[in-house]
């Protein structure tokens, strides 16, 4: 609660003093408006299943260790894309002494992942602020287009966003600086101090929206963060904006 209360305090002083004057809000997807984990553990279970490999929370537990560092890779621009979503499986399931098609096991988790829509609670209710206080809404996020594309239209929250920021559209990934620098300049921006970033992920979210000059909110449970603002719940950023 003192950190809940502590960010209330800081939120509450700079809309006093008027330093929050933005117009351009980057929601990020997974984990900030849809619930990615749960629609990933569901497609996980479905490629476990496919190698006959049990679905124990060890072995989900390590292929989310194997897909983290291959996550942190692509951040780093050591792998692309393509070769995160395929990897990952490969490793996997080479450690279980089992040679599979990874393209095999990225279809069937894309089969899965794709039927994924399940909103993070309060999504709808801030989206609706947001855009009743008229600012620009823009998702930010990596991922495959089709499938966020898919994901928010299923979800009813497509309509909410003026444009689309999609990283396999955009052609660079968060953290990169490119990434952002590919949305100021497709809006025009001149004043980067009325865009706010919010997202989950301090390494790609954050960093990012940092390392592009871009104010950030860190949305989740951790206690610390380098972002300007921190919530742990979606309404909180009605105190902020």
């Amino acid at each position: 609660m003192i950190d809940i209360i502590d960010n209330y305090i800081i939120i509450e002083e700079k809309n006093k003093e008027g330093l929050t004057m933005y117009k351009y809000i980057l929601f990020d997807i997974d984990n900030t408006l849809l619930d990615f984990s749960k629609g990933e553990r569901e497609a996980v279970r479905a490629v476990f299943q496919s190698e006959g490999v049990e679905d124990s929370e060890e072995n989900f537990k390590r292929y989310s260790e194997i897909n983290k560092s291959m996550w942190g890779l692509l951040e780093e621009g050591k792998l692309v894309k393509q070769e995160v979503l395929t990897k990952r499986f490969e490793v996997f399931f080479e450690e279980k002494g089992i040679k599979v098609n990874p393209q095999e096991k990225e279809d069937i988790f894309r089969i899965g992942i794709n039927e994924n829509h399940q909103l993070v609670p309060h999504a709808v209710e801030i989206l609706e602020y947001v855009k009743s206080k008229g600012y620009v809404i823009c998702s930010a996020t990596n991922g495959v287009l089709h499938t966020q594309m898919r994901r928010m239209t299923d979800a009813n929250i497509i309509s909410y966003f003026d444009h689309q920021f999609i990283s396999e559209a955009v052609g660079y990934e968060k953290p990169q600086k490119a990434f952002f620098d590919v949305i100021i300049e497709s809006l025009h921006i001149t004043d980067l101090s009325e865009v706010l970033m919010i997202g989950d992920t301090e390494t790609s979210d954050i960093n990012g929206a940092i390392n592009a000059g871009i104010d950030a909110c860190y949305f989740g449970p951790n206690k610390e963060s380098k972002a300007k603002y921190r919530i742990h719940n979606l309404l909180e950023l009605k105190n902020i904006i």
